[in-house]
């Protein structure tokens, strides 16, 4: 048990640190590149925060532990939406583009739909999975169109140029290939003491991947969002938790069920799947009504977070006994 504990703490510290450089450094390779800023923030920086997910439950999935790939995901999307919304409304008032938030929150909206769709026979096949990724593939790429278009129709500021940055590219590079290393070492690590640790207690690995490794990998979407609130831009952290919400369930699920058909446990599909939309319809009735998150909202989000991690945690403790 000690092995494990200590396993995770280390995982949880590479996976943090691993994505906080490899955001910040994709940031900065976009910039070199004159990658408008509003590309950055709505797709680029989900991109990059999802790497955690990514690499685990595509792992996961090779490896033939479904539990561990599907729970993390869909976990993901659920502490994104909870937890670091509800704490980057916590630190700052989050207001956003309810033309733009609305958008984004149909897409996430319709790949629920359709994740609850193909997992109804309780098995996401090959063919649904690769379904589920070109999905996915889509909303980026209509995205992608969206903002350049909006861009366009907008006046050139200053802000839009790129700030100088002293360092150099290989010095960009090379923190790049760092973080993108670190990450993969913290997901093995944590999908290997998150498997042991489900072996040790006795429970289903996809209770361990829906609560302690969606937590481990959503760390870089809890530090990007408290950093954004602390730099006085919250609205970034919302526009990444849409984007990577729909890559958890879309992309991430996708390719895994591409690989290996995933089984869908009855717990996932009739516990974890009506709270991905409990949270989805909370985050459509007040910043889509008025596109204003107040610390009130904040708190209703992560008082439903503790709702949904008590019933994990209380139906792993059923299945000890």
């Amino acid at each position: 048990m000690i092995y494990e504990i200590g396993g995770l703490i280390i995982a949880f510290a590479f996976v943090a640190k691993g994505g906080d450089i490899f955001v910040d450094s994709s940031v900065q390779i976009a910039n070199t590149l004159r990658v408008p800023r509003l590309i950055i923030g709505g797709t680029l920086v989900s991109l990059a925060t999802t790497i955690p997910e990514l690499v685990v439950s595509v792992t996961a999935s090779y490896l033939g532990d479904s539990g561990i790939a599907l729970g993390n995901a869909v976990g993901s999307a659920i502490v994104d939406m909870g937890l670091v919304t509800g704490t980057v409304a916590l630190i700052l008032p989050v207001t956003v583009d309810r033309t733009v938030f609305r958008r984004r929150a149909w897409w996430v909206r319709i790949a629920a739909i359709l994740l609850v769709i193909v997992s109804w026979n309780q098995v996401i096949g090959q063919v649904p999975g690769f379904g589920l990724f070109i999905f996915s593939c889509l909303y980026l790429f209509a995205d992608y169109r969206y903002i350049r278009r909006k861009q366009n129709q907008e006046p050139r500021s200053l802000d839009d140029v790129p700030p100088e940055n002293g360092r150099s590219n290989i010095n960009i590079a090379l923190r790049f290939i760092l973080g993108a290393v670190l990450i993969v070492i913290g997901s093995r690590l944590l999908l290997e003491t998150g498997t042991s640790l489900a072996t040790r207690l006795g429970v289903p690995s996809v209770l361990i991947g829906l609560s302690v490794v969606a937590m481990g990998t959503s760390l870089p979407e809890l530090v990007t969002g408290i950093s954004a609130a602390r730099k006085g831009v919250p609205d970034l952290s919302v526009g990444n938790v849409l984007g990577a919400n729909l890559l958890n369930i879309a992309m991430i699920v996708g390719l895994a069920g591409t690989i290996r058909p995933l089984i869908v446990a009855d717990f996932v599909q009739w516990y974890s799947y009506p709270w991905l939309f409990v949270f989805i319809a909370t985050l459509g009735l007040t910043l889509g009504r008025s596109g204003t998150l107040d610390r009130r909202g904040g708190m209703v989000l992560v008082g439903l977070y503790i709702v949904y991690a008590t019933g994990l945690a209380v139906s792993g403790t059923l299945a000890l006994y």
